[in-house]
């Protein structure tokens, strides 16, 4: 039995992004799970919260597949495309392969430290004009590779669903997405997915203006 951990939108807490990308992969594969909504507030934050023992870091997803335990997104988006593949979500081919994981590395290790680091200059109200300048060169880099392209490794994958969850996180702070028509192209195609029909994508996309 597969069971998700993730943080539904509440009138605290905007959702966990990173668990929708989850979320979307096991409705893209077609899995049946458990989805257990976490109230972050007590499951997560105290030391001594229960979820702690699944994820000593206390965050979400937590990903359970009958008793083996994983956290960390992108590691668990591999996991299921290599343990209920194969899929082309994430391709054997060795290349093709590699430049999915290359923008789900990048995802991880660049736009999302950028993104928080907006996000915290604009909660604390300071001068965010350096942290804006750096999403606005990384959203420069992802519309310059998906100009010409339907998809960010030319067949829809992992990489989609990882940047696709991320990004529209970027419409509440206020980042406007005029300047970038292919990647308001492919969040309006990602939108069209079923897998996608989703709280926390939706409400990012309505906040933005897309939808």
């Amino acid at each position: 039995m597969l069971r998700l951990y993730h943080i539904l939108p509440r009138a605290d807490h905007p959702g966990s992004h990173n668990a929708l990308k989850v979320a979307v992969l096991l409705r893209e594969l077609g899995l049946e799970f458990e989805l257990i909504d976490v109230d972050p507030a007590t499951a997560l934050r105290p030391a001594d919260a229960p979820l702690r023992a699944l994820n000593p870091n206390g965050l979400t997803p937590i990903l359970d597949d009958d008793g083996f335990v994983l956290w960390e997104s992108a590691a668990i988006l591999q996991y299921l495309c290599d343990s209920r593949g194969p899929t082309p979500l994430l391709p054997l081919e060795s290349r093709h392969r590699a430049v999915v994981l290359q923008w789900l590395t990048w995802e991880a290790s660049t736009l999302i430290p950028a993104l928080m680091a907006l996000y915290m200059a604009r909660l604390g109200g300071g001068d965010d004009a350096a942290a804006a300048a750096r999403v606005g060169f990384l959203l420069g880099l992802l519309e310059q590779r998906m100009s010409g392209r339907d998809w960010v490794a030319d067949v829809y994958s992992i990489a989609d669903i990882a940047l696709g969850a991320s990004a529209p996180a970027l419409l509440p702070l206020g980042v406007d997405f005029a300047p970038y028509p292919a990647l308001r192209r492919w969040l309006q195609a990602l939108r069209q997915r079923p897998a996608w029909q989703d709280a926390i994508f939706m409400s990012d996309l309505r906040a933005g203006g897309l939808i």
